[in-house]
């Protein structure tokens, strides 16, 4: 009777002990899951702050503003559905069950927080994101604006310095008759010879070209009797220089494209408003260069055998490029 009695002192003293251990484990575990509850929530909480500030943004501030929306959304998700989850706690005399059903809520709370504070983060860098390509597409449409007053600018410029030049041109012209060291031809100049050529200027247009003093003008002129035709009847060699205005708006492509459709163009140039052709028809070498402008074009045609080509081509290659539009343009504007 007495083992009997000892034996049952010794096993309710183990009972005690493992009730007392598994009591002491269920206290710890509830002690640390509301404590990384508390902990979890203090850090979700500077999040969600951060994300407010987010909040307040304007639809001018973001390219999607959408993103702001599902923002606002997604706080008050966290405020309604999670927000301050604690109020749990692990009383010292609690049982074990008690304290097993703290620990239990107390994680899935704070499972359920952590996933509505990482929708507010996902929802906060998309409006981050949102509203750095708002700003990327504002400052693109500052430096369009700002590119688009510069041009203005600079067109205004250049349209004030041509009334310039033209005024100070037609000053010249209107006396160009009248300079020395040359002669009046129709109203327009014709300088003595120097250096083995002789300078034309065209009254009218402004446009000038230096010619070889052995070239005599002939007539009948240019068909819209804007310029001169110089000829060098020992190389069978013409040189035609004129102008007309640009009243279609042609282009230094389309005038090029006209030279194809009509002739075989074996070389072709454009460079600028400059446009270069060459051809031959009928034996002939035919050369043509042409300065299109907005308000003028102005023209150099040089024709010639081909058999004279050794000593013509060097007088094209020496003449063609003296051709000078002063106006701006590539011509009068008038």
């Amino acid at each position: 009777m007495a083992v009997v009695i000892v034996i049952g002192a010794v096993g309710g003293f183990i009972w005690s002990r493992r009730q007392q251990s598994e009591l002491t484990q269920a206290r710890e575990s509830c002690t640390a899951a509301v404590q990384e509850l508390d902990d979890q929530y203090a850090e979700a909480q500077k999040e969600v702050d951060e994300a407010q500030q987010l909040e307040m943004l304007s639809a001018d501030d973001v390219a999607d503003e959408d993103t702001v929306k599902e923002l606002k959304n997604a706080i008050d998700r966290y405020h309604k559905l999670s927000g301050d989850k604690s109020g749990l706690t692990c009383a010292a005399d609690a049982h074990k069950d008690v304290l097993d059903y703290v620990t239990q809520q107390a994680r899935s709370r704070a499972d359920a927080q952590r996933k509505d504070a990482q929708a507010v983060s996902k929802a906060a860098e998309a409006v981050k994101a949102s509203r750095k390509a708002q700003q990327k597409a504002d400052a693109k449409a500052a430096d369009e604006a700002a590119a688009e007053e510069k041009r203005k600018q600079e067109q205004q410029a250049a349209e004030d310095a041509r009334k310039a030049q033209r005024k100070t041109d037609d000053q010249a012209s209107t006396t160009s008759s009248a300079r020395g060291g040359g002669e009046d031809i129709d109203g327009d100049w014709l300088s003595y010879p120097k250096d083995g050529k002789r300078e034309y200027i065209n009254a009218r247009y402004g446009f000038g070209v230096q010619i070889p003093k052995d070239f005599a003008i002939v007539t009948p002129g240019p068909d819209n009797g804007d310029g001169q035709t110089f000829v060098d009847k020992d190389l069978d060699m013409r040189i035609t220089v004129s102008a007309m205005h640009n009243a279609l708006d042609t282009t230094p492509q389309q005038t090029l494209a006209t030279y194809k459709r009509e002739y075989d163009v074996s070389y072709s140039l454009i460079k600028g408003d400059v446009m270069v052709a060459t051809w031959a028809q009928d034996g002939d070498v035919h050369y043509v260069r042409e300065i299109i402008g907005d308000k003028a074009i102005s023209m150099i045609e040089l024709i010639y055998p081909e058999t004279n080509h050794a000593s013509c081509d060097p007088i094209l290659e020496e003449t063609a490029p003296t051709l000078t539009a002063p106006y701006a343009h590539g011509g009068a504007d008038r």
